[in-house]
């Protein structure tokens, strides 16, 4: 009996966890695109440490000079990153972010042919960046995401589709609200 007993405040406490645990995944998803949410409190100004396009990041090296034009602009995104965007044929883009402080550069989970018109929206005080995609070679369906930079690693965050409305043009953010209903 007393093992049944055990098993049952076990459970019961496992229950628990997961309940809280989802109830904080649902508070992160509520503020999936709020910039506040996930701030930055220090921004990198010290010497530039450009990439080792030779080791390192040499995948990069075709994009050297787009990217370290967008490093000597300075920090962008996440308190020590540059953000270089640069096209790579109609409606096609790709995106590399570069830490300013290491030199170390990371690719962005979207962008080239199957993310149409890719838009970005971020800020130098937090690792949130938002985007806008078209879906189609139309461009009527977008899709507004969001993506937490932690640590090297993109984390997806909410997700949202809208067709040929206010959404799909315009500010980035004001989309997201347009879709939110807000």
């Amino acid at each position: 009996m007393e093992d049944i007993g055990l098993r049952r405040l076990i459970a019961l406490g496992m229950a628990c966890v997961l309940a809280a645990f989802s109830q904080g995944v649902v508070a992160q998803a509520a503020d999936g695109f709020d910039f506040n949410a996930h701030h930055v409190d220090a921004v990198y100004e010290g010497k530039l440490q450009l990439p080792d396009f030779k080791a390192r990041d040499k995948d990069f090296a075709s994009f050297k000079t787009r990217i370290t034009e967008a490093m000597k602009a300075g920090v962008t995104f996440a308190g020590e990153y540059a953000v270089a965007q640069f096209g790579c044929g109609t409606g096609c883009t790709n995106v590399v972010v570069a830490n300013n402080r290491t030199g170390q550069l990371y690719s962005f989970p979207r962008g080239g042919e199957f993310n149409q018109g890719l838009e970005l929206k971020f800020d130098r005080h937090s690792n949130l960046m938002v985007v806008r995609w078209y879906t189609d070679s139309l461009w009527e369906t977008c899709v507004l995401e969001s993506f937490v930079f932690n640590d090297g690693r993109w984390i997806a965050g909410d997700a949202l589709a809208s067709k040929g409305d206010q959404a799909c043009s315009g500010d980035v953010i004001a989309g997201v609200n347009t879709v939110r209903g807000r």
